[in-house]
């Protein structure tokens, strides 16, 4: 009688076992959508939303590198973009999603999808102008989530740029791989001041700075970070794989390779007000 008593309970574990683990598969299903908002004179501004099928208590709102031409479409298999648009955040977006956290990553709008952005439209009225769209979008989606900016290398002057114009509207920004230094003559249409001048100061939500002690990129100097990030909180990452690309790509400290997810990991615990790393090793 005890044996088989045994062999019931057994059997009862595993199956609340499996259903457990197949509830939380299901409760993780992830959905995406191309969202094409119309803003400016009726420019087309798209937007790509990833979540899960859980309630969103954050809403990280993604701005990638360089020309930013991710020139999203849909196919059979799901959402496509561009290898021009590849940067940490794009390739990297599923280590942000998760039960609480979705992310919005940023194309650019219809009158700009020849060139892409460069650094003056990444700081133009025009640009903060479809921000302002997008993010009231969300908000109207998520109306109880928090909403950060997170931008990478050239990305980060759009998130900083729209961190300032927004004021207390945004909940927070993230500055990753900046560009903090002068981009060269060489760059041709990416070469900018870019963030070099601009007054951290002036984004009134809270702030993130994140960047690779070895980054090799001419324009985000590990050194052109420390020097503006003053009181503000640094997350510093350290070791991870040599560059493999060159050095502004995210093939190597730029792209934080090899610690793609310990920086998510602290920049979701960041963004939700947990405890986080300021050393990543």
């Amino acid at each position: 009688m005890k044996n088989i008593l045994r062999s019931v309970i057994a059997a009862l574990f595993v199956t609340l076992t499996l259903g457990a683990l197949l509830g939380t598969q299901a409760f993780a299903q992830k959905t995406e959508e191309i969202v094409r908002l119309k803003t400016r004179n009726n420019v087309e501004q798209p937007y790509w939303l990833i979540r899960q099928n859980a309630p969103v208590k954050v809403v990280a709102v993604l701005f990638t590198g360089g020309f930013g031409l991710l020139k999203l479409r849909a196919t059979d298999a799901g959402v496509a973009w561009s290898e021009t648009g590849t940067s940490y955040l794009v390739l990297n977006k599923d280590l942000f999603i998760d039960n609480e956290t979705a992310v919005a990553i940023v194309d650019v709008p219809s009158d700009e999808s020849s060139i892409g952005y460069t650094p003056k439209l990444r700081k133009s009225d025009a640009h903060m102008q479809d921000v302002v769209f997008i993010v009231k979008d969300l908000r109207a989606r998520f109306p109880q989530a928090k909403l950060f900016l997170v931008g990478t290398s050239q990305g980060a002057t759009s998130a900083a740029y729209a961190g300032k114009a927004l004021g207390k509207e945004i909940d927070g920004v993230v500055l990753t791989a900046s560009v903090f230094d002068w981009a060269p003559a060489a760059w041709r249409l990416l070469s900018d001041s870019n963030l070099s001048d601009f007054d951290l100061s002036k984004i009134a939500a809270p702030l993130l700075i994140v960047h690779h002690v070895d980054d090799k990129c001419v324009a985000t100097t590990y050194a052109g970070a420390v020097k503006v990030a003053g009181k503000f909180p640094f997350i510093a990452v350290h070791g991870g794989t040599p560059v493999q690309d060159n050095g502004c790509g995210p093939k190597g400290p730029h792209g934080f390779l090899g610690r793609e997810e310990a920086v998510a990991t602290e920049i979701k615990n960041w963004m939700h007000a947990r405890p986080f790393k300021t050393e990543i090793r």
